[in-house]
């Protein structure tokens, strides 16, 4: 179900990033803190001695957990002045900068590392995104990003006894041509955050097989994927969505390195 709100701006990540700050460091977050945080922690190797560059790295909130791996320099990007200028005040010892993920103003070879939590699903053209990041990584370079899950996305909301239901899949009749939600297309979605004023957000989600084709037609090789679930801390902070999203992945992730 897509919610939209007729006094907000959609992606108006300046006037939202304070809050939005808040909501990541305080853990009210749950798709952060439950998901897809924890998820990404996992698959992160020793950073030491490393050069990192943080693609869309809104207000820098993940600086301490790249620094704690050992990352020698840490460099971030957002498209946001106002995400950057919070991410500069409350890290003052990264490097953050306004700058687009569509066209990283960075030489050939700049970084070993490049981590993306979330940000790669706000451009139109991933593909252009994959390019930029392999021409800036080293040979060698890693490369660790989530974005949103199809399943939910994708899928099409009906209305079953009285209850909004969202639905993937296909009528059992041989005969009917029904089917609800579509999985296969990289399409755009607009989506309001009740819990954080009115913040409306437009962003791409497709299946994890297109994400597999174009990383490999950047040049990269995947070396692990995951679909999210949520961690069992989340069954005594709210049951209802421990159940959903233990059963069902709301986050892709994927780790690919430059050879």
């Amino acid at each position: 179900m897509c919610y939209y709100f007729a006094m907000s701006k959609v992606n108006d990540y300046d006037n939202y990033a304070a809050e939005r700050q808040k909501d990541i460091l305080s853990g009210e977050m749950k798709p952060h803190s439950l998901v897809e945080k924890p998820a990404m922690s996992k698959l992160l190797p020793s950073l030491k001695g490393k050069t990192v560059l943080m693609l869309g790295c809104g207000t820098g909130d993940e600086s301490a957990l790249l620094i704690n791996q050992g990352a020698e320099k840490l460099v971030g990007i957002d498209i946001s002045e106002t995400s950057i200028a919070l991410a500069k005040k409350s890290y003052p010892d990264c490097d953050f900068q306004v700058g687009d993920i569509n066209k990283l103003e960075f030489n050939d070879g700049s970084f070993d590392f490049v981590y993306s939590s979330l940000a790669i699903n706000y451009t139109s053209n991933p593909l252009g995104v994959y390019e930029e990041v392999f021409r800036a990584l080293k040979p060698g370079g890693q490369f660790l990003f989530s974005v949103p899950h199809p399943v939910r996305w994708s899928s099409e909301e009906v209305i079953i006894e009285g209850e909004p239901i969202k639905i993937l899949g296909f009528a059992k009749e041989k005969d009917s041509s029904r089917v609800y939600g579509d999985y296969s297309k990289y399409e755009k979605y607009e989506h309001g955050f009740q819990d954080r004023g009115k913040e409306v957000l437009s962003f791409w989600v497709g299946p994890p097989s297109m994400h597999f084709r174009l990383l490999r037609e950047s040049g990269f090789e995947i070396t692990d994927f995951v679909e999210t679930k949520a961690i069992e801390k989340a069954k005594k902070i709210d049951f209802a969505y421990y159940n959903k999203f233990s059963k069902l992945p709301q986050f892709t992730i994927f780790f690919a390195v430059k050879h």
